[in-house]
């Protein structure tokens, strides 16, 4: 059984991921502060640093959330990306989108003092 020290919500969102002069596009299958799991035809090669955006779409604006990142294991479900680089704003968008999603941001803020605390 696979113990995770954060919260992963599910989350379905067209994202890019580059490396190496490459941009791979797929999708976010789920989501925490730390991590995703990225589903897409192309296979993208472990320990490789990443740039991964999202695109949040509004009826009237287009946001989107910058991170960096590594790909740490590969398989069927698709490419497990943990997240090792973001700047502030994109934290606060993509904390707001687990915490919504989870519905209890006091635990997901939690996790993230926590994680703070461990390094």
């Amino acid at each position: 059984m696979e113990k995770r020290k954060n919260t992963r919500v599910p989350f379905n969102i067209e994202s890019a991921v580059g490396y190496q002069g490459r941009t791979v596009k797929g999708e976010v299958v789920n989501l925490s502060l730390t991590g995703m799991l990225f589903k897409s035809s192309d296979e993208i090669p472990i320990h490789t640093p990443l740039d991964i955006v999202f695109f949040l779409t509004g009826t009237t604006s287009r946001l989107t959330i910058n991170l960096n990142g590594k790909a740490v294991r590969v398989d069927e479900r698709g490419t497990a990306i943990e997240f090792n680089e973001i700047d502030i704003d994109s934290f606060i968008h993509l904390k707001n989108i687990v915490a919504y999603n989870e519905g209890d941001e006091d635990k997901i803020m939690e996790e993230f003092y926590r994680s703070m605390r461990s390094d």
